[in-house]
């Protein structure tokens, strides 16, 4: 029987982690194979709240409702077999592909077959913005899209919906011809959102400083160097948190190349490591794990649910990284062993020592510099400004 990720009744919080843990299966530089990411999702929705790695384009927060407002005015009819609002999405594949900017669609390649509805992907940063202007799921929202007359004492009638944004273009959603272009009003639109729902977060100091378009980190982007102390504090954890952990995530790889002799690799992976050393941020030798978790916290509102097994593997690595010579660390046998005992988390899916999981290893597996949803907050940050300057 083939194995599956399902959810049932599960906030969309938990929804959309499942999906880019699914998404990562698929992505094996970005996999968490050292049971880091409940720190690593707690640093990205710091600095960029809402967001997730399945998010390709801002104007997805506007296409939701318009959807779900459309099929609740047309909920009689029923396309390809889909009820209504999942049939609206659908429905904005072919003139998204055709429209002058198709970039980041949903769907490109499974058309009509698109499992994860655009609707399902955003749900999070629609409730977080105010979009969706009360928790519901998406039965609820979609019963609540018709808008409510009410008529006050003094004869004023006015409409309410659940969703909150300007009104569809012309021809929605049979054509939509700038695609995923915002006009400067619905960019200003989001931009406020953004501003009043996030206030002091990197995000929304990004949306009032373009980043660079091929900045690779947060912290090598010269629009984040002028953030604000709050967001700048968070962002210089999580640029310690990066550099320290990338070592160890070398090193696992460095492991495995050892194992599975291949020289090359293995080669390759202690030249990585030699670089590491010399680039570890600075302040990399005081950096305490407890002060990034008081933040986060202080983000939050509330306790970051982090495995104590998972607070002790980053302890102990940061103090070898701290008191030893990293340019050293790829030989000492204290480091190798914490990496190997970190990989038992994984049972019978652990490759190191395992020399059946280990014929299937690819050469890299989570190896790659953590960046916290970097690419979609700059792609996001980006799509607001050129929808401003469209003024």
């Amino acid at each position: 029987m083939p194995s599956a990720i399902t959810w049932l009744d599960v906030s969309s919080d938990e929804q959309r982690r499942m999906r880019e843990l699914a998404a990562m299966f698929t992505q094996r530089n970005s996999r968490d194979e050292l049971g880091i990411g409940q720190i690593r999702d707690g640093i990205s929705d710091a600095l960029f709240p809402g967001t997730s790695t399945l998010h390709t384009r801002a104007r997805y927060l506007l296409f939701v409702p318009w959807s779900f407002q459309h099929a609740a005015q047309t909920r009689s009819r029923v396309k390809g077999g889909k009820r209504q609002p999942d049939a609206t999405e659908l429905e904005l594949i072919d003139p998204l592909r055709r429209s002058r900017d198709s970039a980041g669609l949903l769907g490109e390649r499974a058309g009509i077959d698109l499992q994860n509805l655009p609707s399902s992907v955003y749900w999070t940063m629609l409730q977080r913005y105010g979009v969706l202007t009360r928790p519901a799921s998406r039965t609820d929202a979609f019963a609540a899209s018709t808008p409510q007359l009410r008529t006050d004492d003094d004869g004023t009638t006015t409409a309410s919906s659940i969703w909150s944004a300007p009104p569809a273009p012309a021809g929605f959603p049979q054509e939509i011809p700038e695609g995923f272009a915002l006009t400067s009003e619905e960019a200003g639109w989001l931009r406020d959102r953004v501003l009043e729902h996030a206030p002091g977060s990197l995000l929304a100091h990004l949306v009032q400083h373009r980043p660079q378009p091929d900045s690779r980190s947060a912290w090598t982007d010269a629009a984040c160097t002028t953030a604000p102390s709050r967001a700048a504090g968070a962002l210089q954890h999580a640029h310690l948190f990066a550099t320290i952990m990338h070592g160890a995530q070398l090193l696992y790889n460095m492991l495995l190349s050892e194992e599975s002799e291949r020289p090359e690799l293995h080669e390759s992976y202690r030249a990585d490591l030699d670089r590491w050393s010399r680039d570890l941020a600075p302040g990399y030798a005081t950096w305490k794990l407890d002060d990034l978790m008081h933040t986060l916290r202080a983000e939050r509102g509330s306790q970051l649910p982090v495995a104590p097994a998972a607070q002790y593997f980053v302890r102990q690595w940061t103090t070898l990284v701290q008191q030893q010579d990293p340019n050293a660390i790829a030989e000492l046998k204290e480091a190798q062993a914490l990496i190997r005992q970190r990989e038992k988390i994984k049972g019978a899916k652990a490759r190191l020592g395992n020399p059946r999981r280990l014929e299937a290893w690819g050469g890299q597996s989570g190896a790659g510099l953590l960046t916290f949803r970097w690419a979609t907050a700059r792609q996001f940050a980006t799509d607001i400004h050129e929808g401003l300057n469209r003024a």
